[in-house]
C-alpha cells in the first residue's frame, strides 16, 4: 500500500492535517496493512510539499500546543495521484500493494484501469502456469511438507487472481454485490 497515494487521495477529498490522515488509516481498517509512525507520515507530507504536489492551506496555533498545518492538493498532485494509481497496477506485486490505489479508483480512467488489471491477471496466471509446469516433474520425489508449501503458494495465487477479477468487474461497472 502506498502512503503517498493514500495522502494524495484523501487530499483530493478535502484539506487535511497529517494527523487526520493517520486517523483515516485507522478508521478504514488499513492501519494493519500500512504501519505508520508520525515521523514517516510527516516526512511524506514534507516531500509532497517540496515536490509541489500539496500546499499549505492554513496554519493555526493554539495556546500551549504546536502549530497545526492543514494541507490541500495541487493540480500537479492530482495528476501524480492518477499516475501513481496506474503505476501500482502496472507494477503489480500483490493485492495488498493495491489497497490505497483501490480506495481512490475514482481518480483514474476506468478504461485504462481495466486494461492494467487485465494485464496483472494475465501475468499472475502465466506465473502460476510456469510454477505448475516446473513443479510437475519434481512433485513425485518431493517430501510432503514441500507439497504443503506448493499448495499454499498456488492457493494464494488463485485467491489473488480471483480478487483481481472482482476488481476488474467493479471497474467495468459489472459488480453489483459481493
Amino acid at each position: 500500500m502506498s502512503l503517498r497515494v493514500f495522502i494524495l487521495g484523501n487530499l483530493c477529498e478535502g484539506n487535511h492535517h497529517p494527523y487526520d490522515i493517520k486517523k483515516m488509516l485507522k478508521s478504514d481498517n488499513l492501519e494493519d496493512v500500512q504501519k505508520i509512525n508520525d515521523g514517516r507520515l510527516y516526512y511524506n507530507f514534507e516531500v509532497l510539499l517540496k515536490q509541489g504536489f500539496i500546499e499549505k492551506i492554513e496554519v493555526t496555533r493554539e495556546e500551549n500546543r504546536p502549530e497545526k498545518t492543514t494541507y490541500g492538493i495541487t493540480d500537479a498532485g492530482r495528476k501524480v495521484l492518477e499516475e501513481e494509481i496506474y503505476a501500482a497496477f502496472k507494477n503489480f506485486k500483490d493485492v495488498k500493494s493495491l489497497y490505497s490505489s483501490t480506495v481512490f479508483l475514482k481518480h483514474a480512467d476506468p478504461v485504462k484501469l481495466a486494461f492494467l488489471i487485465e494485464e496483472a491477471i494475465e501475468k499472475l496466471q502465466a506465473a502460476k502456469k510456469r510454477i505448475v509446469e516446473d513443479w510437475n516433474p519434481l512433485k513425485h520425489r518431493t517430501p510432503l511438507n514441500v507439497h504443503l508449501i506448493q499448495e499454499h503458494s498456488l492457493s494464494y495465487m488463485e485467491l489473488e487472481i480471483s480478487w483481481l477479477k472482482k476488481l476488474l468487474a467493479y471497474v467495468r461497472g459489472e459488480l453489483t454485490e459481493l
